[in-house]
């Protein structure tokens, strides 16, 4: 008679939780009428990860059901195979943020990729930086470019082209309209020793002074 009655669903799960833990998974997979997002952040305050993941999951909460994963349960091969199973932005940009904190950043870039999501381009850019991922770092700000023209992302693709030696891709994106920052990637070129790109980048903002000093260290002395 009851068994649409949501608050006694509601009372059944609760006492369940603090009475007879073993039972809430069955009642939460058994039951379809209770108030979801307040019974499973009940059940996180009582450490029942699991079963809070199963009830975002399967009222397909998606962004609090990975963030179980993520957070609680601490399991990222396991929040990758729900990301791709659901296979939503901001699924996937969630598991991005983790992964980067992590400092997998290849596997951080491939789902900001996937979610289309340049918003943390800062940390993106530092954390590339630190450890050395160019080539990876070129593809997340080919994506980012496309969704935000901001200075700093164009800047910093501009560098991370010289990083890879990809002087054709450099010379045709500073051909083109844009808002990097030339003469300052110029300057920061020269200063780590990447005279090839400094040069196309001096000559590009006719800095013939810095120019020469470049073909120089280049010994193009004609």
């Amino acid at each position: 008679v009851f068994s649409d009655h949501r608050n006694l669903q509601n009372l059944l799960i609760l006492t369940a939780i603090k009475a007879d833990r073993t039972r809430v998974m069955e009642y939460i997979n058994r039951l379809d009428n209770y108030d979801a997002p307040d019974i499973a952040n009940i059940a996180i305050g009582s450490e029942l990860f699991e079963e809070a993941f199963a009830i975002f999951k399967k009222f397909e909460v998606n962004t609090s059901a990975i963030q179980v994963l993520i957070e609680h349960i601490k399991n990222l091969d396991r929040a990758y195979e729900f990301a791709e199973r659901c296979n939503e932005p901001a699924v996937w940009s969630q598991l991005a943020k983790a992964q980067l904190s992590d400092n997998l950043v290849k596997e951080s870039i491939d789902s900001f990729i996937k979610a289309g999501d340049p918003s943390a381009y800062m940390d993106v850019v530092a954390t590339s930086h630190k450890t050395g991922s160019w080539e990876d770092l070129v593809r997340y700000l080919q994506m980012a470019r496309k969704k935000a023209r901001e200075a700093y992302i164009e800047s910093e693709l501009i560098y991370a082209y010289a990083k890879t030696n990809r002087y054709a891709d450099l010379e045709e994106f500073i051909s083109n309209p844009n808002h990097a920052d030339i003469s300052k990637i110029g300057d920061r070129c020269f200063d780590n020793g990447l005279y090839e790109p400094a040069r196309i980048l001096y000559n590009n903002v006719a800095n013939y002074g810095r120019l020469a000093i470049t073909l120089v260290h280049l010994k193009e002395f004609q």
